[in-house]
């Protein structure tokens, strides 16, 4: 019995020694495995939650843009149907020339002269609004003038100067 009880009280003994370091060695390593994944999801978040921001900021200013020119366009239609060349001239680009003898506007960049009749005067009732399109610093808004015999596009071209919008040309495809 003696040789059986000794065997057996080292081998308990040896049982009970077990190296328990590796296991917290391991633990230790998930922990900051864990740890590290935390603190690259919260960068991550932080950077999400400033590209949310920066594109809430770029679509406050675009709308901001589209208001400001939508109401541009419409006092000008009204200017124009008035023949007020004192206000076409205030909001209009360089690259607009205003001839009141002739009731006409001139738009340099396309070579295109706009005469102010009944013809060319756009009614507000007949214009649906279409589209916008804001590049850089250019919004060209698009109208829908319906007439009986059907419908054509006017487009209205507005730039940017100095944080001031100003009309740069108007055209239509009938």
């Amino acid at each position: 019995m003696n040789k059986l009880v000794i065997p057996l009280l080292f081998l308990l003994l040896l049982s009970g020694c077990k190296d328990d370091s590796t296991k917290v060695n391991e633990v230790n390593g998930i922990e900051k495995d864990l740890q590290s994944q935390i603190t690259q999801l919260e960068i991550e978040k932080k950077q999400l939650k400033d590209q949310v921001t920066e594109m809430q900021k770029i679509l406050d200013e675009e709308r901001d843009s589209l208001r400001t020119t939508m109401n541009l366009t419409f006092k000008l239609l009204t200017a124009m149907e008035k023949k007020d060349f004192i206000y076409i001239s205030s909001i209009a680009s360089s690259n607009v020339q205003i001839d009141e003898q002739d009731s006409s506007i001139l738009f340099d960049q396309q070579n295109y002269r706009l005469e102010l009749t009944d013809k060319t005067v756009h009614n507000l009732e007949n214009l649906e609004y279409r589209f916008y399109d804001l590049e850089d610093d250019k919004m060209t808004i698009g109208f829908a003038k319906y007439f009986l015999e059907g419908h054509s596009t006017i487009y209205f071209e507005f730039i940017n100067v100095e944080g001031t919008w100003l009309i740069d040309y108007i055209v239509t495809n009938a």
